[in-house]
């Protein structure tokens, strides 16, 4: 293994440990953790924009490279449980948004599907982030931005395969796997 392979599944694991983390200042903390959550679930989004190209540029497979988008949905699912607890949203919203995530994609059994429920909730967190913690935030938003240039093509791909899939699902067809 080299030392960029390890180094992106060091990363990768990060997001799951702060993915923990964040849910534990939820219950012990709450609101009164906010800054801080902010700035770890920023530096855990760092870390997936890393992980990729260290991972490519140790030109083999990682050993947690397969787990790399459940990583992504523990970080996307800790955050929201962490505005929950926190009492920024509702909890009867948090369950039934949950529930539905849920259902839609253990029957659409799709990828794309599941990242479809975990943009909302980004996007929540981002504007709850923005308002109580601007300066962080914006940080957030500067890194998004150079990352999405950085990878427009892919990004745009990506963007496409998800409005596509998503799309073909609601319609109530499905591409083949």
């Amino acid at each position: 293994m080299s030392v960029y392979t390890w180094l992106a599944d060091v990363l990768t694991l990060t997001r799951l440990g702060v993915a923990g983390v964040v849910v534990y200042l939820g219950i012990t903390q709450g609101a009164t953790a906010f800054a801080h959550v902010v700035a770890l679930v920023v530096f855990a989004w760092v870390t997936d924009g890393l992980d990729g190209p260290l991972a490519r540029r140790g030109n083999r497979p990682t050993r947690l490279g397969r787990y790399e988008f459940i990583a992504d949905v523990a970080l996307t699912w800790a955050t929201f449980a962490y505005l929950t607890l926190a009492g920024f949203i509702p909890w009867l919203l948090a369950v039934i948004y949950t529930v539905l995530a849920m259902v839609v994609v253990a029957l659409a059994q799709r990828k794309s599907v599941m990242v479809a429920f975990m943009r909302p909730i980004d996007l929540t967190s981002g504007l709850i982030a923005l308002r109580h913690a601007p300066e962080l935030t914006l940080l957030f938003l500067a890194w998004l931005l150079g990352l999405g240039l950085v990878h427009w093509r892919r990004t745009q791909r990506r963007i496409t395969n998800w409005v596509r899939d998503l799309y073909a699902f609601l319609r109530g067809k499905s591409r083949s796997r």
